[in-house]
């Protein structure tokens, strides 16, 4: 039988005189000892566990990157969303109601916004109409300048270059052919999804690219803070235009439209962990197996540790203990592998989940934020995939007789 370092230890005769810190820094110790005396196993654990979490914790950073860029999308833009109500979905607005608006103390500043999608050169195109004044802070020209009206478009430098357009090409689209845009800038923006998904024009020629000419998709309303009350005067405005026969004022707050936001990203995050847990059932076994399940080198040490006299809540917590500093040591190597599938494959596979996309491979940089909720998740999955695929079958072995546990 080969000798084994944490059976050198053997049970004190006088328990409660040794202090309780110093019998569980005992235990960890020897922990470590058997770690170290097993390499191999340690390793291959180790790499299971990559296996098994890396898609996970990839899956978890990509929803978290994309929902903080929607984030940062939604804080620069206005704080009340005003549109007509069309069974439940937005439907144009008049532009007469910004004069209403206006009125309503705490209102700053209405913006109309003419916002939809359409194919450009056979690329479907996220189209932002809006004056050049209001451009969102984070859309950032990197040659040329603003659209002023007539036709003036910008775009984001990948979308061109997939396009193969620059400044100065002239384009038309397919639902307005008599309708001529020039690109007269190039813009760059953190937020990944715009650099290859948008093309902002002015309100005016958006408007009349979607036919809405004197109206607009939705109203968007900037207030002053502490003028929470201000939805409630527009639903009061909405009841009485209701009473005139016109169709209802869909109102939303800014939190309301993060909060849904957030919402439809936490369940399909959850519906993802769903499924890859059913999936990690599978793994489960198989890590049982290589930390010890149907090894008799490891039933040996059990069996040898109980005859020394060793109690079985002692020898889980050892156990405990290996698994514990096993998972914690192969988070790094979880992270450090879910990063390069970020960067270097941009997320294959898992990406499409999160990302909306027509194309196969998403054509932009996916956003991802690995700390701290996905890193926190995949130390947590990996403690607890350590710990089921041993703690049951070192249970069980320590549970019978030592030298039916010696038996090989």
């Amino acid at each position: 039988m080969a000798k084994n370092p944490i059976i050198k230890v053997d049970h004190p005769e006088d328990e409660e005189s040794i202090p309780i810190i110093a019998k569980h820094g005992a235990l960890f110790i020897n922990a470590l000892k058997c770690l170290l005396r097993n390499p191999v196993r340690s390793s291959i654990v180790i790499l299971c566990l990559i296996a098994l979490l890396t898609p996970f914790v990839t899956a978890m950073a990509i929803c978290e990157g994309v929902k903080s860029q929607y984030t940062k999308i939604l804080n620069q833009a206005g704080d009340v969303y005003v549109a007509r109500d069309n069974y439940g979905s937005n439907a144009p607005i008049e532009l007469e109601m910004i004069e209403h608006l206006k009125e309503i103390q705490g209102v700053t500043e209405v913006v109309p916004r003419a916002i939809g999608r359409t194919y450009v050169k056979g690329k479907f195109l996220a189209v932002l109409g809006i004056d050049p004044e209001h451009t969102p802070s984070s859309i950032r020209l990197v040659r040329g300048r603003m659209p002023k009206g007539n036709g003036d478009v910008i775009m984001g430098r990948e979308a061109a270059k997939f396009l193969k357009l620059k400044i100065g090409s002239r384009f038309s689209i397919k639902r307005n052919p008599g309708q001529v845009f020039q690109i007269v800038g190039l813009f760059k923006s953190p937020c990944n999804i715009w650099n290859v998904d948008l093309l902002m024009m002015s309100y005016e020629d958006a408007s009349v690219l979607f036919g809405i000419r004197g109206m607009a998709t939705d109203l968007s309303v900037y207030t002053r803070p502490g003028y929470e009350q201000i939805v409630d005067i527009i639903v009061r405005l909405s009841e009485k235009e209701e009473e005139s026969g016109k169709p209802t004022l869909r109102v939303q707050t800014k939190e309301l439209i993060d909060r849904y936001s957030q919402r439809g990203f936490n369940i399909k995050a959850g519906v993802f962990a769903g499924l890859y847990c059913l999936v990690l059932t599978l793994g489960i076994p198989s890590i049982g197996v290589i930390s010890g399940f149907g090894f008799s080198e490891r039933r040996r040490e059990i069996g040898v540790m109980k005859a020394l006299g060793w109690q079985t809540q002692e020898i889980l917590e050892m156990t405990a203990l290996e698994n514990l500093v096993l998972g914690i040591l192969s988070v790094p190597f979880i992270i450090i592998a879910a990063v390069l599938w970020i960067h270097l494959f941009n997320g294959a596979v898992i990406a499409k989940f999160f990302v909306a996309s027509l194309d196969i491979i998403i054509p932009f940089q996916v956003p991802s934020k690995v700390f701290p909720i996905p890193a926190m998740l995949g130390l947590m999955m990996a403690v607890i995939l350590a710990m089921v695929g041993s703690i049951y079958s070192t249970w069980r072995t320590a549970t019978v007789p030592p030298s039916e546990a010696m038996k090989t």
